[in-house]
């Protein structure tokens, strides 16, 4: 099968694709990648070896000048996309964000069939509006059947996690000896970039914290130097997290609620206390942690409530209630489904 695959934005649209991307082609079937041409997928996806095709779209967002640069570089893109994909594809799988709405619409007028992947409980701008052109719709969360209209959804999860609980020990969280087995381990993320406010939080609860645990938290290439200065005993400063390799060995996880940080937190059954981005479209990730909160399988706190008081008093009463944190992990176990993408592909041939 001869499959176009629509990723690009973030890495939570492209690790997912990625993902599901490697599994077609150890299937046998070509899988290109189509992005726009001047964001980060255009670097990404090469790297990982799997052909680009980059077309100058460009974003919605800003002022009026800009909407209409965007409808312009989407007319323009839809009709690329059109000569990209006549005769050379059988499917296109879109996996959301306004680089896919150009090239589904050109799908839909050569009737290739389509697919949409969601990896967020909030279904996004560009997949509600491509909604009832899709031929199969595959959701991460209950929450999406209520938000799609097209009937043909299968809630089956995110690639990304199929992955992620494949992820084995061999780099353990206690490589470095300053973290000991014998103390409970917090493990603090924000994303690749970080987060200045939340980084301030943290630096202020390392004053207050009690002495007899661990933390480890990974700053974010921005805010490394900063927050270096606070590494110590029982704080390890890093720049970046070593993924599900790390949460597996966490009694704890503090961080945000992007898409693919959840599909590592189900996919490692780690407790976690989740801090949603309130600066993403649509406030997906807010909505993101209430999927799982309301199952009680994290603890939800929102950014304008925290404080260092309440991230002290949060860590520390899990820390010595394990029986909360033993409810936290199953609860988050039980969203797990180890077999997504074999689920997806199965779903992919049969369409």
């Amino acid at each position: 099968m001869r499959i176009a695959m629509v990723a690009g934005g973030s890495g939570g649209h492209i690790y997912p694709a990625l993902s599901l991307a490697r599994a077609l082609k150890e299937k046998g079937h070509s899988v290109v990648f189509i992005g726009a041409d001047n964001r980060i997928e255009k670097d990404i996806i090469p790297e990982n070896n799997f052909e680009f095709i980059g077309l100058a779209v460009r974003t919605t967002k800003g002022g009026a000048v800009q909407k209409i640069v965007s409808l312009i570089s989407m007319a323009r893109s839809y009709r690329a996309a059109k000569k990209i994909l006549r005769n050379r594809f059988d499917l296109v799988i879109g996996f959301g964000n306004y680089i896919s709405v150009p090239v589904v619409l050109a799908a839909k007028s050569l009737g290739i069939k389509i697919m949409l992947h969601e990896q967020n409980s909030f279904v996004g701008r560009a997949n509600r509006f491509l909604d009832e052109k899709a031929d199969l719709i595959v959701g991460s969360y209950e929450e999406n059947k209520k938000q799609f209209k097209n009937p043909k959804i299968k809630i089956l999860g995110n690639p990304q996690s199929s992955i992620a609980a494949a992820v084995t020990r061999d780099e353990s969280l206690f490589g470095d000896e300053r973290l000991s087995k014998d103390k409970k381990t917090v493990l603090i993320f924000f994303g690749s970039l970080g987060s200045e406010t939340l980084m301030k939080t943290v630096c202020a609860y390392f004053k207050i914290k009690e002495p007899g645990y661990q933390v480890l938290y990974a700053a974010g290439d921005s805010y490394y130097q900063t927050v270096l200065p606070y590494d110590s005993e029982e704080i390890r400063i890093e720049k970046r997290i070593n993924g599900t390799a790390w949460m597996k060995d966490a009694d704890l996880f503090v961080g945000r609620a992007g898409a693919t940080t959840l599909a590592e937190v189900i996919a490692t059954g780690v407790p976690s206390v989740l801090i949603p981005s309130p600066y993403v479209p649509n406030n997906h990730q807010y909505f993101n942690a209430k999927a799982l909160s309301d199952k009680n399988a994290a603890v939800l706190i929102e950014e304008k409530q925290l404080t260092p008081e309440l991230l002290k008093e949060t860590i520390e009463s899990l820390l010595k209630d394990e029986q909360r944190r033993k409810e936290l992990s199953k609860q988050t176990e039980s969203m797990r489904n180890d077999h997504v993408i074999d689920d997806i592909i199965d779903e992919i041939e049969k369409l």
